[in-house]
């Protein structure tokens, strides 16, 4: 079953701030192209330093916007301790990404016990959600294995990008084995929320973990700025 991606607006003020707010997430998707011109980025995982900065946000509007120019995108909730993707997209999680490394040896994307997927009118690719699925007593673990590098490894083949939800980095370490199987991580920091020190320590722990930083994301700006969302490359 599709289920439309954008939400109902009823008046034009509204439809005007949904557009302008949208925009900045496809300039995001155009800065990730860009990002590097020896390879493709076709897959990026998402984090932070700390809860409530805006990851989950920035991820699942990303997929929302990448539709436009990609025929199928999948989106991964894997953060498998709080997960929320499946609350933003009010759909089930009684099996994700943990239930399909442990029961599925063919991936078929067209099983909507896995996969939700989502179509918008406006445009011609498919959204693919994987929520993060029945809770495990060891996440990190899962997310460092052989067969977790094998599952993206076989996503590569099915999809043509692909965004990963990453937990916060000051709370558990799980996005550091994520990023070792992506092309690219963006680290998201909240103007509001986020203390500096903590976020260079997270920043730190990917760097010295081997992790690519394509850029960071900045939220909750002041709205009186030009844009509520900014991005920055990872070479400023």
């Amino acid at each position: 079953m599709e289920r439309k991606v954008a939400p109902k607006r009823n008046d034009n003020k509204k439809k005007q701030v949904q557009f302008d707010y949208m925009e900045v997430y496809r300039q995001l998707r155009t800065n990730i192209e860009y990002s590097s011109f020896n390879e493709d980025v076709k897959v990026v995982n998402i984090t932070s330093s700390n809860p409530a900065e805006g990851k989950s946000s920035v991820a699942s509007n990303l997929a929302t916007v990448s539709i436009a120019k990609y025929a199928k995108v999948l989106l991964i909730d894997c953060d498998l301790r709080k997960p929320v993707q499946h609350k933003i997209y009010k759909v089930s999680n009684k099996v994700g990404v943990s239930n399909l490394m442990k029961d599925t040896n063919e991936i078929d994307i067209d099983d909507e016990r896995y996969f939700h997927k989502f179509k918008n009118s406006a445009a011609e690719g498919k959204l693919y959600l994987l929520t993060s699925g029945k809770s495990v007593p060891n996440p990190q673990e899962l997310l460092s294995s052989n067969r977790f590098a094998e599952l993206i490894k076989r996503f590569r083949e099915k999809f043509d990008f692909i965004i990963i939800d990453c937990p916060p980095l000051n709370a558990v370490s799980d996005a550091v084995p994520i990023s070792h199987v992506t092309d690219g991580t963006i680290f998201v920091v909240s103007a509001k929320d986020t203390d500096k020190r903590e976020a260079k320590n997270a920043l730190q722990t990917l760097q010295r973990n081997g992790a690519k930083i394509l850029g960071c994301v900045l939220t909750k700006v002041d709205k009186t700025t030009r844009s509520y969302y900014s991005y920055y490359g990872s070479d400023e």
